[in-house]
């Protein structure tokens, strides 16, 4: 996989650059479309199967112009490249992550949240070195941890170590970029390494052990489904276009949930459209989707982990200061398009 998979750390690098700035698918469906939308939608997301899949899926299928919308994908490199275009009023409908949605609201941008896509958190790890043992989560203890600058995975290394009453204080971390994190393990020069994928997987190939991610943990005296770090992938569009375009929104909003459904049912074929569209390997995507949430529930939890970014970006001096929830993200549109999908506390 390339660097455009999902991971805080290199989010960032484009941080300066945003205050500074301050293909369609022709399979038929069983319904008839409704009329078709004047406008045509430029949608931006990333080259990654954990931000852009829905996008994608609904793209091909069929499933928006099926809704009466013209949306035109348009997927970039790097997730941190949309914050500008946001910022400067390009990217008016877009997929990414609630780092770019808080990042550019500290900023004093209009944008909003109109649903999460899916929570990649199960791909954010720690990987210890072939050579490191690892008995119990308190001989993390006096080890050299690899990590980039900024990486949200710290906030799994913090739970983690609350949870199990390991003094991160006695943790040295080195800050090393991703593909430097892999050579660094292999040298001894570190014990372990923080990361997202696809680097986590590479540095299991290389002979590392997985020891937990945001969302499962395989630590000898604690394995199973935690709650260390719940990452979400999400739609947002400018509070221009919001105000300007309610119906289209809604109309996509259907469309992604029709593409979130497929992708449930039908993820051998997701996993090939995807491939196919981003230009990777297709039993990789599917290996990489298979540990993601694809869900566009708008619930606490959604929000908890919104607030627990946002502090995190503030505590890290990412951003000025921390937005609101309600600054950067809005349900309203959801709520009346798929009203069992929305549950979060007014």
């Amino acid at each position: 996989m390339k660097k455009s998979m999902v991971g805080l750390g290199f989010a960032v690098c484009m941080l300066a650059a945003l205050v500074a700035g301050c293909g369609s698918g022709s399979q038929k469906t069983e319904k008839e479309a409704p009329q078709a939308a004047s406008q045509e939608i430029v949608a931006y997301g990333v080259i990654d199967p954990q931000i852009s899949a829905q996008q994608i899926i609904a793209d091909k299928k069929g499933f928006f112009a099926a809704e009466g919308v013209k949306v035109t994908n348009k997927l970039i490199q790097s997730g941190g490249d949309i914050s500008p275009l946001i910022s400067g009023g390009t990217a008016q409908v877009s997929f990414e992550t609630p780092y770019t949605d808080i990042a550019v609201a500290a900023n004093n941008v209009g944008v909003k949240i109109v649903a999460p896509m899916a929570d990649i958190g199960n791909t954010q790890a720690v990987v210890a070195g072939k050579n490191v043992t690892i008995q119990k989560a308190k001989d993390l203890e006096g080890k050299k941890i690899g990590i980039a600058a900024g990486a949200g995975v710290l906030i799994a290394i913090r739970n983690m170590c609350t949870e199990l009453g390991v003094d991160i204080n006695k943790i040295q971390f080195v800050i090393l970029s991703p593909s430097d994190q892999i050579a660094a393990l292999d040298r001894g020069d570190i014990d372990l390494m923080a990361c997202w994928e696809p680097w986590v997987s590479n540095a299991v190939k290389a002979g590392g052990k997985l020891l937990f991610s945001g969302l499962n943990s395989y630590l000898p005296d604690k394995q199973g489904p935690v709650s260390w770090l719940s990452f979400y992938t999400t739609m947002q569009v400018t509070d221009q276009f919001l105000k300007e375009h309610p119906q289209e929104i809604q109309a996509m909003l259907k469309a992604l949930k029709k593409a979130t459904d497929f992708i449930h049912e039908h993820p051998d074929e997701a996993a090939e459209i995807i491939a196919k569209e981003i230009n990777l390997d297709k039993e990789q995507v599917k290996r990489i989707m298979g540990q993601n949430k694809y869900s566009m529930q708008f619930d606490d939890h959604f929000k908890k982990s919104s607030d627990e970014m946002a502090s995190f970006m503030k505590e890290m001096k990412n951003i000025p200061s921390k937005p609101e929830f309600r600054q950067y993200a809005d349900p309203t549109l959801l709520k009346q398009a798929l009203p069992e999908l929305v549950t979060v506390a007014e």
